[in-house]
């Protein structure tokens, strides 16, 4: 679930914020796994090597954001326009 899920996050940054947004994203994320990975008393080595996946789904996500963003704005550009009234 955590990987469909972080897959979704990086989908939705890629979509409406620059690379910028993902460093932090990725980097508070994955401190705040392991703080809480270190709290429950699992060695860092463990916290590590869970962390790895959500960072790459997020990054995989990030790029299919990227990627479907021209056909995004195309839809929501469609969406957005009203029919002319004109006979």
């Amino acid at each position: 679930m955590l990987p469909i899920l972080a897959c979704g996050v990086g989908i939705y940054v890629g979509l409406h914020f620059n690379i910028l947004a993902l460093l932090p994203l990725s980097v508070l994320g994955a401190g705040a796994y392991l703080v809480s990975a270190w709290a429950n008393g699992h060695g860092l080595l463990d916290g590590l090597a869970v962390v790895a996946l959500p960072i790459i789904t997020v990054q995989v996500g990030y790029f299919l954001g990227l990627t479907t963003r021209p056909a995004y704005l195309h839809l929501r550009s469609r969406i957005n326009i009203r029919h002319s009234e004109r006979v």
